[in-house]
């Protein structure tokens, strides 16, 4: 028997007291937590200031004999010891729906006209070349708009490259992005647009029939993908794209709770390398997780990974010397070598058969969120940013 259940045996038979009966205990109990101690149990709050110091607490109120409602990271309560970590999530429908609260309980940034929320995130790729592969590492910015109108800009760039599970690295290995890559899109103000940007899910309703709704229209254009797991990835893609809303976040949190076939996986590892708790629902080859912290449920972002080792074979279709004047002159704009890149693009003029592997234990694709805050205007742009603008 573990320490906690012989605790709440002893107090079974005990009524709760009222608040008057309650008082003194309490005093005694934020007394002790008051108290300096050098080695204190710091519970920390995402996203405010407030830290909770809970040193002697549980000695306290047990020497006033009462039961002190326990401290849950998503703001609920239940009977048990002060300051002891609630009972882990029973399953990824619990899971979802402490996530949702602990979401809701976040503060909503309010930039106004003129200025942008910033997003800052951790990445993570699995690139396949020919029976060789690597993991790259790479950071991804967003400046998305005020009110869901004008520009927004993403910055990506790569960082390093790790080996992938059960797989060769590439010889030699391609040259990374490490200098800022810039895609500034323009967003028309039309209402029949329907195109899924960070910037148009500033402006949406958190009333989740609409969210519903709008999830299965999403949903019903990924003929490729099996029914069953459409409205579960339409669902990661929203999560995926309001990261700077957490209102919003939390609706879709509920709405996901709902969702039948998910299952929870005790570890995962985001982008950041930080580990958590997740929510998958697995599809024929790849589990696609959203990933929450073990004890606030924050969302820390999410990850799809290889299940089973898979082996696909093509035909290339041939490149065009259209094709490869652009391909240089995008590769010289980066600072690559036009001579280099046209002898390396030489073997693709002509159809060829290409295996790609992807092993086990791969990381396809993963984000997480690193940094979440508003931006006065946008920076200045990398060289040779990409244009983008959605049609209406």
């Amino acid at each position: 028997m573990d320490e906690i259940t012989a605790v709440r045996r002893l107090w079974t038979e005990v009524p709760e007291g009222s608040d008057e009966d309650l008082r003194g205990a309490r005093g005694a109990l934020l007394a002790a937590a008051r108290a300096p101690r050098s080695r204190a149990w710091m519970l920390r709050i995402p996203r405010t200031g407030l830290r909770i110091a809970l040193a002697g607490g549980v000695a306290a109120a047990l020497t006033a004999g009462v039961l002190v409602a326990e401290i849950r990271p998503d703001g609920s309560d239940s009977r048990g010891v002060a300051g002891m970590p609630a009972a882990p999530p029973a399953n990824a429908r619990e899971l979802l729906e402490r996530a949702a609260r602990t979401a809701a309980a976040e503060p909503e940034l309010r930039p106004r006209p003129g200025e942008y929320v910033h997003l800052e995130m951790r990445t993570v790729s699995y690139v396949s070349m020919e029976g060789a592969g690597m993991q790259v590492t790479g950071t991804e910015e967003r400046w998305i708009p005020a009110g869901g109108t004008g520009p927004w800009l993403s910055r990506e760039r790569q960082i390093s490259t790790a080996p992938a599970p059960g797989i060769a690295l590439p010889s030699p290995q391609p040259q990374l992005q490490r200098e800022p890559e810039d895609t500034l899109t323009e967003t028309p103000a039309c209402s029949s647009a329907d195109t899924v940007t960070a910037s148009r899910m500033a402006t949406w309703p958190l009333d989740e029939a609409w969210l519903r709704r709008r999830i299965e229209t999403e949903a019903a254009k990924a003929t490729a993908v099996p029914e069953h797991l459409r409205f579960w990835g339409a669902v990661g893609t929203f999560v995926r794209e309001s990261a700077f809303r957490p209102a919003l976040t939390a609706a879709l949190f509920r709405i996901a709770a709902g969702v039948d076939g998910i299952t929870m996986v005790p570890d995962a590892v985001d982008a950041a390398g930080r580990h958590g708790i997740g929510v998958t629902m697995e599809e024929d080859h790849t589990r696609t997780e959203l990933i929450f912290d073990k004890s606030t449920y924050r969302y820390l972002g999410e990850r799809t990974v290889a299940t089973r080792d898979r082996t696909t074979s093509f035909t290339s279709r041939p490149l065009s010397d259209a094709d490869v004047d652009r391909i240089v002159r995008d590769g010289v704009s980066k600072g690559m070598n036009a001579e280099t890149l046209r002898r390396e693009l030489e073997r693709d003029r002509k159809p060829r058969k290409v295996t790609m592997r992807t092993p086990k234990g791969a990381v396809i694709g993963s984000r997480a969120v690193v940094g979440v805050d508003v931006a006065q205007d946008l920076p200045s742009l990398a060289p040779h940013p990409s244009h983008v603008k959605v049609p209406c």
